[in-house]
């Protein structure tokens, strides 16, 4: 007869043997799927980057210029320090790992978005006319690599300037902590899930070969 634990222990067994009620879906998830998921996302940013019609704003249009770019960016910063605040509390549903980088690469459009507009109309940049050379020129700015062909002249591009890499230090850094914090995490648990996995096929064996024997 048995008892509850051996009903229990059973179900364990037959669970590592199965791979569980849970690790089905995860055998049966196609990898192509789930890299579209993260690829997809990205590839719509930036071909919404390149279409909008960004030659409307700027120094012609200063307060509906102003506006919107305080409203994306915002928006952005938001739902990026709801992904911090769920990896610092572990929340287990949550997916930094793939909303955390596109987030980050959506606040790099926006500030590349400002800086085109800027430039369209003012002599606020040298060096920057296409929408190309304000994603180059953010991306240049957020890695603090200065070549120097593409400079803030005006006060306005400069203080623009000065607020992404403030941004950048503040927001990005934290987003870029967190997300491997969340990396580091996960590795850890499956190390720890692939040792007593390990551990449970050892002892399963011994105890089919004691019987054998």
């Amino acid at each position: 007869m048995k008892g509850p634990r051996d009903d229990d222990e059973d179900g364990v067994r037959g669970g590592d043997r199965d791979g569980g009620p849970d690790r089905g879906p995860e055998r049966r998830r196609d990898p192509l799927l789930a890299w579209l998921r993260e690829v997809v996302p990205v590839a719509l940013m930036v071909v919404a980057y390149f279409l909008l019609p960004l030659h409307l704003l700027g120094a012609e249009r200063p307060e509906l210029s102003w506006t919107l770019f305080a409203l994306a960016l915002s928006a952005v910063t938001l739902l990026l320090l709801r992904e911090i605040r769920a990896v610092l509390m572990e929340v287990p549903r949550a997916r930094p790992g793939v909303t955390i980088p596109l987030l980050m690469i959506a606040s790099l459009l926006v500030f590349s978005a400002a800086y085109n507009g800027i430039a369209q109309h003012s002599a606020e940049f040298h060096g920057l006319r296409t929408r190309v050379d304000a994603l180059y020129f953010t991306v240049a700015t957020v890695a603090t690599v200065g070549y120097g062909d593409i400079t803030a002249r005006g006060q306005t591009a400069r203080i623009l300037v000065m607020g992404q890499i403030t941004y950048s230090f503040v927001f990005l850094t934290a987003a870029a902590t967190a997300l491997s914090r969340r990396l580091r995490r996960s590795l850890g648990e499956g190390r720890t899930s692939g040792r007593r996995r390990h551990g449970r096929g050892r002892r399963h064996g011994g105890g089919r070969s004691a019987g054998r024997g």
